[in-house]
């Protein structure tokens, strides 16, 4: 089958033809989510989905009907799990819960402008408030986990559902281009196909297309 590349990291190019079950083996397939829509409350870990986010939960769950999931990773918060816990029945499968793929700590507190606090720390990895974490800080937890599952299940396809800063950290471990504006951009929910040889990322693709 041949699968359009809607999204390719700078680094170089590997074109794949899958043309048959004897080469797909060869791949690790990470499917990285963003969790549904949500309805706000105090408790940011445990935010329920909306009434469109359970929707679109459930769209997902018909998007990944037909996929041969074996695992599904999920942060511990609660609008990440409830994102792909249909499709985690439909599969048959536990989802196993990562704190590494927990959302941003921002700080104890409230601030004022989001989209500018944001925009300052993609402008600087290290930046965060008192007691809250950098992008590095985000990043350098969530690639930790993302190697130990490419390590242990080789050829496999999983599905890993997270937020949106670390699933933008991932992705810029591998394209340093991708920062605030591919976050800005992300959608409730948002999938994308990371491909792997090994631990090599060779192609990534956006499989929502909306």
């Amino acid at each position: 089958m041949n699968l359009m590349v809607v999204y390719t990291p700078r680094l170089k190019l590997i074109q794949l033809w899958m043309i048959g079950s004897e080469e797909e083996w060869m791949y690790t397939n990470i499917y990285l989510i963003r969790h549904a829509e949500v309805n706000f409350t105090p408790k940011d870990s445990r935010r329920p989905l909306s009434f469109k986010g359970k929707r679109d939960a459930l769209m997902l769950t018909e998007l990944f009907r037909d996929y041969e999931i074996s695992r599904i990773f999920s942060s511990p918060y609660l609008r990440a799990v409830d994102t792909v816990k249909e499709i985690a029945v439909t599969k048959g499968i536990d989802i196993e819960i990562s704190e590494n793929f927990r959302e941003r700590k921002i700080t104890e507190g409230y601030i004022k402008d989001f989209y500018a606090f944001t925009k300052k720390q993609w402008e600087d990895f290290d930046f965060h408030l008192e007691k809250g974490e950098s992008i590095n800080d985000v990043k350098r937890r969530g690639v930790i986990e993302l190697r130990k599952i490419l390590n242990k299940y080789k050829g496999e396809n999983i599905i890993i559902c997270t937020h949106g800063t670390i699933l933008t950290s991932l992705i810029n471990n591998y394209d340093e281009s991708c920062s605030y504006d591919f976050w800005y951009k992300l959608k409730m929910p948002d999938a994308f196909k990371l491909t792997f040889e090994e631990k090599k990322l060779i192609k990534i693709e956006n499989i929502l297309n909306r």
